[in-house]
């Protein structure tokens, strides 16, 4: 039985396994939900990205970011993304 398969027969909605599937994803330092009418409208994920990448393809990889580059003697030395990701209620998987 797939992963997907067993959350919905507990009877979680599809954004609350959109949700637990960014928590399980670990690659997230934290996890923060938008609530809107009692449901979960969106998400937002921060998380540090390895330093070797290009700024631009870090910049290429969502539409929805908010970069912090954090520079030391030139040098990159952090790169920190907050990803916000728009829950979609009939979504099955994030």
């Amino acid at each position: 039985m797939k992963k997907i398969d067993k959350l919905q027969s507990t009877g979680l909605s599809s954004s609350e396994i959109q949700v637990l599937e960014m928590i399980r994803n670990k690659r997230f330092l934290s996890i923060k939900l938008i609530i809107k009418n009692g449901e979960v409208d969106a998400i937002e994920g921060f998380e540090r990205i390895n330093t070797g990448e290009r700024i631009i393809d870090v910049l290429k990889q969502h539409d929805y970011q908010n970069l912090e580059i954090k520079q030391s003697n030139g040098k990159i030395v952090c790169v920190n993304r907050i990803f916000k990701k728009k829950i979609n209620p009939n979504t099955k998987s994030c």
